[in-house]
């Protein structure tokens, strides 16, 4: 994912925040405060154990938000998606990709954005190697869609990739985030 597509999704979730997220994220600060003030609370006695408690907070802070983003997000707005059909056209050189997004929450979605990855395939390669190829992919693109997707329903969606002249065995990887 570059850094447009990491923009857009922070910008489109932070404009669709909900009663859950703030609570989630109040939480978070309220939590960060308490454990500031027992810093200075114990700095009185051991500035080592305060330093280790402001070290710690620090840590809660900076990495508490990304595991409350992934809870909310398969707690609240559950998707599900699938890869039909991935092809390369003869006749030009673009890639078709062919998904459904289904919804599994408990609510109706009005917007989703797509983020498509198209990289390398080999059978004969280490896990490692596979990784590797995930972090580097040979394509990215990232999709909004406004459609209404009700619960418990399927939406059908193509992605093309233009100027797409890999010649080799692709994987496609497919992520949706949806509200």
């Amino acid at each position: 994912m570059n850094i447009n597509a990491l923009k857009l999704s922070l910008l489109t979730y932070f404009q669709h925040l909900s009663l859950y997220d703030y609570l989630a994220f109040g939480w978070l600060c309220l939590t960060f405060l308490i454990l500031i003030f027992l810093a200075i609370l114990v700095a009185k006695k051991s500035s080592a154990f305060a330093l280790l408690i402001i070290i710690v907070s620090l840590l809660f802070l900076g990495i508490a938000p990304f595991f409350i983003y992934q809870k909310l997000n398969t707690t609240l707005r559950k998707t599900e998606t699938t890869i039909t059909l991935l092809k390369k056209l003869n006749f030009s050189s673009s890639l078709i990709l062919e998904t459904t997004i289904t919804n599994q929450s408990k609510k109706d979605f009005n917007l989703c954005i797509l983020h498509a990855s198209i990289f390398k395939a080999d059978e004969n390669i280490s896990n490692i190697k596979a990784y590797l190829y995930q972090l580097k992919p040979l394509a990215n693109q990232s999709i909004i869609i406004k459609e209404f997707i009700p619960q418990e329903s399927t939406l059908e969606y193509r992605i093309v990739f233009d100027d797409f002249d890999y010649s080799g065995d692709i994987n496609a990887t497919l992520k949706a985030e949806c509200y």
